[in-house]
């Protein structure tokens, strides 16, 4: 049984602690749930599976939220970060875009704890607290105070911090959002008799109009870089891999920096229909968003670039000498993020400051558009027209289903292969000599 009543954490009639013996000496690492039963008179138990206390934690207060009732008094006491912590436990985690979800609602979690420490705020902070007056504040502090600091290591290898940066109107606004979201859904659980009349901004409000685009040559110039090198990179080409691997990734679907990081050829996420040439940026299982993830035809590039994956499509390689085999061996590991090397990039070719990897995806949207690609399928290929789910079901595998994409970009491939052919060669590397180009790298 649980030594005493509260454990490490209670909510209600339940609390979390160990299974323990007749010594009160835990019996096992993973945590339990427990509450008393009245009518039997005992204590009861349900195990949460983990040995993860704040996991635990979230078990512990889904239980309670699915089986209490509000009172009057648990409305009167029920505040901000309760209902920002309950939606996340409800709902939130089990979107999609979980990871954002909990990013934006610490936002405006750290702004609280900030203005309460400095007595600018009160303590809890109640929904009818909330005001026009509060929310400037939070935009103020978001953009200009809060700032995001990169993360690198020194030579030592310790994680220090590197270069801050400004958050953009539109993220914290987005917190603003979230934070309406968990507020309408703490009322709609009857956990609160009144919202505030939060009203949010557009992005269109909140963000000026950016037009910068890349040329075609100044794509090519962007596959040059990740396949030579240059600045840091000098002579090192190959650590670049898989900021070509997004490049062609991006050039070849316009795909958000998201869904490429998610591309993925193994048939159990049934993204690359090798056979009927397609392949479906929303991989199996994933929900669709508001930001759709379409499907499109493959391209002969990108059917090279896959052909030569094994698994993650944006993946760096490591060569290492097989002693019982005689041969060096590559093996392909997944990379998460190419942030640091397309801001390498970025100021190495002058990109303005501000543009991250999705600038490919406008700018070969521009590129399309201008080149006379019809603009119904463009925007069917962006993910921003969605076709009904009959009409869709049929229409991926018709002949000319989004035709008119697939020429558009294979012309424009025709010219990035003029400009820098060997870069759009996945075998090929810049280390590799005239001499030396004729080697043939074995894969695990």
């Amino acid at each position: 049984m649980s030594a005493v009543k509260g454990g490490v954490y209670q909510r209600g009639q339940y609390w979390l602690d160990y299974a323990r013996g007749a010594d009160s000496q835990p019996v096992s690492d993973r945590w339990y749930i427990w509450w008393y039963d009245p009518a039997t008179g005992h204590q009861k138990r349900r195990s949460t599976r983990t040995s993860d206390v704040r996991a635990a934690c979230d078990k512990l207060d889904e239980l309670f939220l699915s089986t209490h009732t509000p009172t009057a008094a648990d409305r009167a006491a029920y505040s901000v970060a309760d209902a920002m912590m309950d939606y996340f436990i409800e709902h939130g985690q089990h979107l999609p875009s979980a990871a954002a979800v909990r990013s934006r609602m610490g936002l405006f979690d750290r702004f609280r704890q900030a203005e309460q420490e400095a007595g600018r705020m009160p303590s809890p902070l109640m929904a009818e607290h909330i005001d026009d007056l509060m929310l400037n504040r939070f935009r103020k502090w978001g953009v200009h105070e809060d700032l995001i600091v990169a993360r690198k290591k020194d030579a030592d290898g310790n994680w220090i911090a590197g270069e801050s940066r400004k958050r953009t109107a539109s993220t914290v606004e987005e917190s603003i959002i979230q934070l309406k979201a968990a507020l309408n859904h703490a009322f709609r659980s009857r956990r609160l008799t009144y919202v505030p009349p939060i009203r949010h901004r557009t992005r269109e409000q909140v963000t000026p109009q950016r037009t910068y685009r890349l040329s075609l040559e100044g794509v090519g110039e962007l596959l040059d870089y990740s396949f030579r090198g240059n600045s840091e990179y000098e002579g090192h080409g190959d650590k670049l891999l898989p900021l070509r691997r997004y490049l062609i990734g991006a050039i070849c679907t316009l795909g958000r920096p998201d869904a490429i990081i998610d591309m993925n050829v193994l048939p159990g996420r049934e993204q690359w229909l090798a056979r009927e040439g397609r392949f479906n940026l929303n991989y199996a299982g994933r929900v669709q968003t508001k930001k759709v993830r379409p499907t499109l035809p493959v391209v002969s590039l990108l059917h090279t670039w896959l052909s030569a994956t094994d698994e993650w499509f944006v993946c760096g390689e490591r060569t290492k000498f097989d002693e019982d085999q005689r041969i060096d061996v590559t093996t392909q590991y997944r990379v998460m993020s190419v942030r640091k090397a397309w801001d390498g990039a970025r100021k190495e070719l002058r990109i303005p400051a501000g543009w991250g990897p999705k600038l490919i995806r406008h700018s070969m949207a521009t590129i399309l558009a201008n080149r006379g690609v019809d603009l119904v399928q463009l925007e069917m290929a962006l993910g921003h027209r969605v076709l009904g789910k009959t009409s869709s079901t049929y229409a991926l595998f018709a002949p000319d289903y989004l035709s008119s994409i697939k020429s558009g970009l294979e012309d424009v491939i025709a010219d990035l292969t003029k400009q820098v052919g060997p870069a759009l060669h996945p075998k090929l590397h810049p280390t590799f000599t005239q001499k030396e180009s004729n080697i043939a790298v074995l894969r695990a």
